[in-house]
């Protein structure tokens, strides 16, 4: 529940701080110096674009006027959205929650009780986190004009076949209207960022990687290139099957072959997205299955892909290799007790040949749904 009086206190103190009148105040916003007054003495609440335009106009998110948990002096340079962090922010060695502190020099860092500290690199929380063979972003785009190139770079077409899935996960988004968004192993972002053009609500998103590097450009291009004043962003490089993140705290987790990217730590990934959401909140995820084991089509498919890979790459394989029933039951383990799938495209032809014919995005073949659960407690 939003406190009208202490948004008023908020208003006013931003106000006073730009040494504004109300009827100045109100000028810049369009509406009546009655407006203002009755918004200060908490009678009333501005709706979301006069929010949104105050929010600009005082150099504030609309979160630090709802919910106040980003004052700070001014004079310290410090993104805004840092701050937020502190309401849910734990240490991923002794679970305790974690606050900002500022070290000499303007060095943040993120502390707990136990001493354990995690810096502000690059406005990117760093918990050390190394990248993983087959994910290794910080190789592949070496530096930010690398990384606009994949942002802007045609997909592949096979995964733009069947329905389009952007509008299945917006229309679920738009239903939800989440206040607080993680994109787990969210890489440069391909799967939230046709979300935030459309975001018309105040939003929080915390971007979590593996990388460093992935996440820095990121913050770049999100808060340039794809910026939206509506969605405030968060960036954490740290590992997703061990979230430093206080549990139920998050609306809704997303992720764009996210879960698939931690390979091994694929069903950490899941449970810890289980952890962190708030109860009768969901999961909007899509998923790469095979239609059946017993399909001639399916059985082709993964002898020629097993066929093409080292023995420790069959391994995870084998066990990515899943169909509807058995993810559905994987679900249910993991705590989210209702389900609902939506086929976005089914499998390719397999070959008439003995050769895998992919050497990269070697799941391109397979059937793509999305998919959404709900966490329940039993």
């Amino acid at each position: 529940m939003i406190d009208k009086l202490e948004v008023g206190k908020r208003i006013n103190n931003l106000r006073n701080n730009l040494n504004y009148s109300q009827a100045e105040l109100a000028e810049k916003l369009a509406v009546s110096t009655q407006a203002v007054s009755k918004w200060e003495t908490g009678a009333s609440l501005p709706d979301v674009e006069i929010l949104l335009n105050i929010s600009w106009i005082c150099n504030t998110s609309i979160n630090a006027i709802l919910e106040g948990d980003n004052f700070f002096d001014e004079n310290i340079n410090i993104d805004r959205d840092l701050f937020h962090l502190n309401k849910f922010l734990i240490c991923p060695k002794c679970k305790k929650q974690m606050k900002l502190n500022i070290q000499k020099n303007d060095t943040l860092i993120y502390e707990c009780d136990n001493n354990h500290q995690y810096y502000v690199v690059d406005g990117v929380v760093d918990f050390r986190t190394r990248e993983i063979p087959g994910e290794q972003w910080s190789l592949s785009y070496r530096n930010y004009e690398e990384y606009l190139h994949e942002q802007y770079w045609p997909c592949n077409p096979n995964y733009n076949r069947g329905i389009n899935q952007s509008e299945v996960i917006w229309e679920k988004i738009s239903e939800l209207r989440p206040r607080v968004i993680l994109d787990i192993a969210c890489g440069t972002g391909q799967g939230i960022k046709h979300q935030i053009k459309r975001i018309n609500w105040p939003v929080t998103i915390i971007m979590v990687d593996l990388s460093h590097r992935i996440l820095k450009w990121n913050k770049i291009f999100y808060s340039t290139e794809w910026k939206n004043p509506y969605v405030e962003m968060i960036y954490l490089a740290c590992d997703g099957a061990n979230l430093p993140i206080l549990s139920e705290s998050v609306d809704l987790v997303f992720s764009y072959s996210g879960y698939e990217s931690m390979q091994a730590k694929m069903f950490d990934g899941f449970r810890e997205a289980n952890r962190v959401l708030k109860n009768e909140k969901h999961t909007i995820y899509n998923k790469s299955v095979i239609e059946s084991f017993e399909s001639k089509n399916s059985k082709k498919w993964m002898n020629l892909l097993l066929s093409s890979v080292n023995e420790e790459e069959k391994v995870w394989w084998k066990c990515e290799f899943i169909d509807i029933e058995r993810w559905l039951n994987i679900c249910t383990t993991s705590g989210f007790l209702e389900n609902k799938s939506i086929q976005i495209y089914g499998e390719l032809p397999a070959p008439d040949c003995d050769t895998f014919p992919f050497e990269n995005e070697m799941a391109q073949w397979m059937a793509e749904y999305i998919f959404i659960s709900k966490k329940l407690r039993a």
